[in-house]
């Protein structure tokens, strides 16, 4: 056996059955040993597409994704989707191929050294020196993407160790651990349970705040259970947008400075006790730490012990798996009595939140003529199967699907990679999703920027059963952007419009989609129903621009109404 064989029988071994990539020259030998595996190679049109639908994989099926790159340009091209998903605690496996160590210090072409490259965005990034090393390393990869916090680790592979012979008798066992995620839990210690139950029946106001620890811990059933027996409100992250369902009366959706409903931020400025599980507390979940200026006696719990109080001061703080800390936390509520109930501080917030969305929802055309995006949402909140995945790209879609969404039922169901703003991140990553969740319809909503990113793999997505919806929100600008220039900088605005002149509808019909436009409410939700029942449908909707229609934002929507002079001396 040859070093490419031995790394295709790991990763089947490793329990891989998709595996997202491109070929290289560097990467023939692994290539060959490929196409007599058990294991899909999905084959993208970009490196940095495809390591996000290893992305997309991992969030929706709890299982490692792998994606796999040639060396030079493919190493570089593949690192902003390791930086997402390595800031985002989400579980990814990268293979590099590398030039041949002989050739190491003699200026090859699309030589580098990839693993300092990777490890300024990995756990781990390690190069395989001999094919003997190969099944330790990919064993130590899978542990430690998997083992909590999770992220992405990196293995590079010379092109002459991938062509070696090997000794026939390695170890080619496998962590069997982490084959799913998170490979490990840990515990909550007793006396910081026992505290915070105490300090929580001491609260008039108590919250519960989940952030994507809950995702990945699974523990949304657990910790709505709890604020049932608390009579406890719960808000989430973006990131932990969906961890609990939106529809349940303990639910008021998500905090912080980008897609939060007022009531949801009041709720925070309010509270007395908050409980934050399996969240950075990052400043725009604190809103620059506006939110808990209030100094509300906060437990934080969470499984990376370098979070922990990094953004706040908490009264007690746990370093555990936000499902096992959930469940000793309601083990203690239920020693305590029966549940308490909803409180009329929490009851009024959720009517308050509820009807910002029914409001936003019965939106249908601006005054520009333009379809409002709250409407948007009520459309496809009111179409869309129970089941369907909505993932929204960095820009017009986030903070509107953040705020006017209501997920139903626990899981990822509606979600945006946030650690790293990438955008052209929806539309490949609706492939891995399609593949993490066969079946179950895809929603890809993406802006003028990043459909320009990724266009192409529209063709790559036609090629898969669907439905996928892609949803082109077109407002000919980098809105966001244009929106900064507009409040902080007197309206300079410099290198954010678009021509104007493309036909995304009929590129989207060339690379194989149901391409069509929709200028009402009406005429959107009849596509949307249409494309349920359609492979790969592309819907193009023209929305305003930020600047035309400021969305829910919380510094925007405070410092609209100042002058240019007050606005200069806010941080945004």
């Amino acid at each position: 056996m040859h070093g490419a064989e031995i790394l295709v029988k790991m990763l089947e071994t490793q329990g891989v059955e998709v595996l997202f990539g491109l070929p290289g020259d560097t990467t023939m030998a692994f290539y060959d040993a490929l196409r007599d595996s058990t294991i899909r190679h999905v084959l993208g049109r970009d490196e940095r597409s495809t390591g996000y639908m290893a992305d997309a994989y991992a969030r929706l099926s709890s299982k490692p994704g792998v994606v796999e790159a040639p060396s030079g340009g493919g190493a570089t091209y593949l690192l902003p989707a390791a930086a997402e998903s390595d800031d985002s605690s989400i579980p990814v496996v990268l293979l590099t191929s590398d030039t041949p160590l002989s050739s190491d210090n003699r200026a090859s072409i699309t030589s580098l050294d990839q693993t300092a490259l990777y490890g300024a965005v990995t756990r781990k990034s390690v190069r395989a020196l001999r094919p003997e090393f190969i099944p330790h390393l990919v064993r130590l990869a899978f542990r430690s993407a998997t083992a909590p916090p999770g992220g992405a680790a990196h293995i590079a592979f010379p092109e002459d160790v991938l062509s070696a012979g090997v000794p026939d008798d390695l170890d080619m066992g496998a962590c069997l651990p982490a084959t799913r995620y998170p490979a490990w839990r840990a515990r909550p210690d007793a006396d910081g349970v026992t505290k915070t139950f105490e300090l929580a029946r001491g609260a008039e106001r108590r919250l519960i705040l989940c952030g994507g620890g809950v995702h990945l811990s699974r523990a949304g059933g657990a910790v709505l259970t709890l604020a049932e027996y608390l009579g406890a409100g719960i808000v989430t992250s973006m990131d932990g947008k969906g961890s609990v369902p939106e529809d349940h009366p303990s639910v008021l959706g998500v905090i912080g400075g980008n897609g939060a409903k007022e009531a949801c931020n009041r709720a925070v400025s309010e509270c007395d006790f908050l409980l934050a599980i399996g969240t950075k507390l990052n400043s725009t979940t604190t809103w620059g730490g506006q939110l808990l200026a209030h100094s509300p006696t906060l437990v934080h719990i969470d499984v990376d012990p370098e979070k922990l109080g990094l953004n706040a001061d908490p009264e007690v703080a746990i370093l555990a798996d936000a499902r096992l800390a959930a469940e000793d936390l309601l083990a203690a509520a239920h020693d305590a009595g029966s549940p308490r109930g909803y409180p009329e501080w929490l009851k009024a917030l959720r009517d308050e939140a509820d009807e910002e969305i029914r409001a936003a929802h019965s939106e249908d055309l601006t005054a520009t003529g333009h379809l409002h995006p709250g409407g948007v949402f009520g459309a496809l909140e009111a179409t869309l199967p129970r089941e369907s995945v909505l993932i929204a790209d960095a820009g017009t879609p986030t903070p509107y699907m953040m705020a006017y969404y209501r997920t139903r039922g626990s899981g990822r169901t509606a979600y945006a990679a946030r650690s790293h703003g990438s955008l052209g991140y929806a539309l490949p990553a609706a492939l891995g999703a399609h593949l993490a969740r066969p079946g179950d319809p895809v929603v890809a909503l993406v802006g003028d920027g990043s459909l320009n990113m990724t266009l192409g793999e529209l063709e790559t997505l036609a090629a898969f059963e669907g439905p996928t919806i892609v949803i082109h929100f077109r407002n000919e600008a980098y809105g966001w952007i244009k929106m900064l220039q507009k409040l902080y900088y007197e309206e300079r605005y410099l290198s954010v419009d678009f021509s104007g002149r493309s036909s995304y509808v009929e590129a989207a019909r060339a690379l194989g989609a149901r391409a069509v436009a929709a200028s009402n409410r009406r005429e959107l939700s009849q596509e949307i129903e249409r494309s349920l029942e359609t492979n790969l449908s592309f819907i193009e909707i023209a929305v305003p621009a930020e600047t035309e229609l400021t969305p829910p934002v919380a510094a925007w929507r405070r410092d609209e109404a100042l002058s240019p002079e007050a606005r200069r001396r806010r941080s945004y």
